[in-house]
Parts: C-alpha cells; sequence; structure tokens
C-alpha cells in the first residue's frame, strides 16, 4: 500500500477474543470485601456496581472512558469502604485473571510479517489493561511501537483524538497509517475522520455512512494486501 509507514491495530474482536467471567468476578470480589471487613448485604455491593456501571455508559456514550480502578474506587466509597491504591490495584488484578483472552488464528505470524516492514500500533478501547496482559503473555510486546488504551488517555474510539495520539506516539502523519478493525463506527469512521485509511474485518451486519477503504473476513488476508 503505497506511503504507508504504519499499522495500528484495534485489540478485542481483531487480534484477540475474549469474554469476562462475570459470574466469577463478583464472587471473588465479594470474597476479598468480606476479607476487608464488609459485612453487608450483597445487594449493597450490587446497587454500587449498578451505579458504576451506569457512570460508565454516560461517560462512554461521550466517547470517554474512566479507568476501572477510578470506577471501582467509587463503588467502594459507596459501601464504606475508604480503599488505598493496593487494594484497587488488587480488584483490577481479579478483573484480568476474570478475563479469558485467546489470540485469533494466525495474528502473531501476521504481526511478525508486518513489523519488519510497518511501525505498529494498538489503538483499543478498555476500561482495563486486559489488552497490555494479553500482549505480554502471548509474547507480542516487541512486534508494537505503542500500545495505547482509551483507559491511558480517557478518550475512546471513534473520536479521532485517541488516533492522533498513537500517530504521534508512531511519529507519523495520519496519511502515512492505516487502521485495522472490526468496528465500522468505532475503527473505520474514526479513523478515516484523522484522515487514515482503514481496513475493516467483516464479521457483523454493522452498517455505518462511513465505508473502510478495503474489507477482509480474517486477519490472515492483511498480509496479502498489506
Amino acid at each position: 500500500m503505497r506511503g504507508i509507514k504504519g499499522v495500528t491495530f484495534d485489540f478485542g474482536g481483531t487480534l484477540a477474543l475474549g469474554d469476562l467471567d462475570k459470574q466469577g468476578l463478583r464472587e471473588n470480589l465479594l470474597g476479598y470485601l468480606r476479607s476487608l471487613g464488609f459485612s453487608g448485604q450483597e445487594a449493597q455491593v450490587r446497587k454500587a456496581r449498578n451505579g458504576m456501571l451506569e457512570r460508565l455508559m454516560r461517560a462512554q456514550a461521550q466517547n470517554r472512558e474512566i479507568r476501572i480502578e477510578d470506577l471501582y474506587q467509587g463503588m467502594l466509597f459507596r459501601i464504606g469502604l475508604h480503599p488505598e491504591s493496593d487494594v484497587i490495584d488488587y480488584i483490577h488484578q481479579l478483573y484480568i485473571r476474570s478475563f479469558q483472552v485467546e489470540l485469533v488464528p494466525s495474528a502473531k505470524e501476521v504481526l511478525e510479517s508486518l513489523s519488519a516492514k510497518y511501525r505498529l500500533a494498538v489503538v483499543s478501547n478498555a476500561i482495563s489493561d486486559v489488552a497490555r496482559h494479553a500482549l505480554k503473555k502471548f509474547d507480542l510486546e516487541e512486534y508494537f511501537h505503542s500500545v495505547i488504551i482509551s483507559r491511558d488517555i480517557g478518550i475512546r474510539k471513534p473520536d479521532p483524538e485517541i488516533f492522533r495520539f498513537a500517530l504521534t506516539n508512531l511519529g507519523l502523519e495520519s496519511n502515512e497509517a492505516v487502521h485495522v478493525g472490526d468496528s465500522l463506527k468505532e475503527d473505520v469512521q474514526g479513523a478515516k475522520s484523522l484522515g487514515m485509511k482503514a481496513i475493516w474485518i467483516a464479521d457483523s451486519g454493522e452498517e455505518t455512512a462511513v465505508q473502510p477503504d478495503y474489507t477482509i473476513y480474517s486477519l490472515s488476508e492483511l498480509t496479502l494486501l498489506l
């Protein structure tokens, strides 16, 4: 692809697939809160958690992000706990351990091939550090010049500012990079609004007014396209 020097990737649904064990997280969290001295009812925790999720949804509706640490700190205050940073960090780790992640087929091979020719970055929407944990777990860190998670800067895709932040880290202009992702709204619309080319990994009936520059149906097609 002429003039392209960098490739940015969405993480979840593009490089990896994952699912949060919500029931397991709830049980482990309640057990941990009991160990901290919480003696209230589970319904009290549920109400505080629902308030936390409502706060998150309001922010995300405006393409803003809140870190999981800040969300849980607010939740614990609601149930009468005043946690130190190590408590919040432990809950973050509980969340990460409750998230089962696996790479999509050929992800490592594609990244190894492209990293020899392009500067690579991850641009992902997430409240937690699951993506960084997975990149380390699967030995993918070496392929990326930069990993930008929405939690880092408080901005979510499709806001073009998160893509601008990634390009600045790569030292590239928007016309020198292409973004790869599975969401037409978050990935394609977001990248193209900044002047980047966009490659959509089609896996849904999602519709937007913005069309990708290229459509592929599996990550393995990317090396042939680029």
